[in-house]
């Protein structure tokens, strides 16, 4: 039995639900996951949970108090969330080891493999971000910030291979949640910043293929000669902003491979009609002159900025599409 934890609320239980299944898809043994949850609602609970019926693999949701959070900073587009994985070795004693992977995550293989990692006398095992080698010199002003040596890597902890037996033994959940209190005006990748600086170049550094950020991995090389080169992408991380999330962007690198596990999920309808709820509202990628007004529900998309072109009218789960204001076009409905 391998333990993977979650962390996700309301919004999120969709990627949830794919990177859900991207894991058991690929992963010979019993996975049991734990879901830290912030707000989901019974009905996602319920959808999430009978993904799982009649397979070996089982499920549970934690619920968190969130009073432990209520001051901590929250930046860009990490949410409150990202905390919750403070918590997991004093929820689950029981357990030595455990997985902790991010809902924007896809799992291109057996999660075991990971798992397996031999964690020694370290609290943790993670992937070092590979721009760091690409852009040293905004690593170097970081980490000067935080009083992280220079030689320290610093890692994504999306995804991470927590011993929690050295964690009970070292306190390590009373001194993140110390630490987060002290820096939260400084910090800008929250508990991201927070477990760099308690694991300083003391963590096991696992593969790159285990932790593809696709963001920064674009930015500096191409990702599809890369990922072939290191022969195989094990984890696809879809961190960062708008142009990176599959579900908001269909421009996205390797975006077949989140929708292939997509579409096996209760909530492929709500992730296509999210996709193109967004390409419709907020990207001006219909015409290249087109100039998008917002006002309540109803949008209206005009050509050269005065010709009424398109009307689209938000209600009740669906989005309605007139042309010239007036003409029927189509429909599109968020099945729930």
């Amino acid at each position: 039995m391998i333990p993977v934890f979650l962390a996700s609320d309301e919004k999120f239980a969709k990627y949830m639900a794919v990177t859900i299944e991207s894991i058991v898809s690929g992963t010979e043994e019993a996975v049991e996951f734990y879901v830290l949850d912030g707000g989901i609602t019974k009905s996602s609970k319920q959808r999430i949970t009978k993904m799982l019926d009649h397979s070996k693999h089982k499920i549970e949701f934690l619920n968190i108090d969130m009073k432990y959070f209520k001051n901590f900073p929250v930046k860009r587009h990490f949410s409150i969330n990202t905390y919750f994985r403070y918590l997991i070795p004093v929820l689950k004693p029981e357990f030595k080891k455990v997985l902790y992977v991010d809902t924007d995550m896809i799992v291109n293989g057996d999660i075991k493999e990971i798992y397996d990692t031999e964690m020694q006398n370290y609290g943790i095992s993670a992937v070092p971000y590979l721009d760091e080698f690409y852009n040293k010199s905004v690593y170097l002003d970081y980490k000067k910030d935080f009083d992280i040596p220079q030689e320290h890597l610093y890692f994504n902890a999306g995804l991470l291979l927590i011993n929690c037996d050295y964690w009970r033994e070292n306190k390590i959940v009373d001194l993140l949640f110390n630490k987060t209190d002290e820096l939260k005006d400084k910090l800008q990748a929250p508990d991201q910043d927070i477990l760099n600086i308690l694991f300083i170049n003391n963590y096991i550094k696992l593969d790159d293929k285990y932790n593809i950020v696709v963001d920064l991995t674009c930015d500096y090389i191409d990702i599809y000669k890369y990922i072939s080169e290191i022969k195989g992408c094990y984890i696809l991380h879809y961190t960062g902003g708008r142009k990176i999330r599959p579900w908001l962007n269909k421009n996205v690198p390797f975006e077949h491979i989140f929708w292939s596990y997509a579409i096996n999920t209760p909530f492929y309808s709500n992730l296509k009609f999210e996709l193109i709820e967004n390409m419709i509202f907020q990207q001006n990628t219909l015409l290249s002159t087109n100039k998008l007004e917002q006002k309540d529900t109803v949008y209206k998309i005009l050509l050269f900025g005065f010709i009424p072109l398109l009307k689209l009218i938000k209600k009740n789960k669906k989005i309605y599409i007139k042309l010239f204001n007036c003409i029927p076009l189509l429909s599109i409905k968020e099945i729930r």
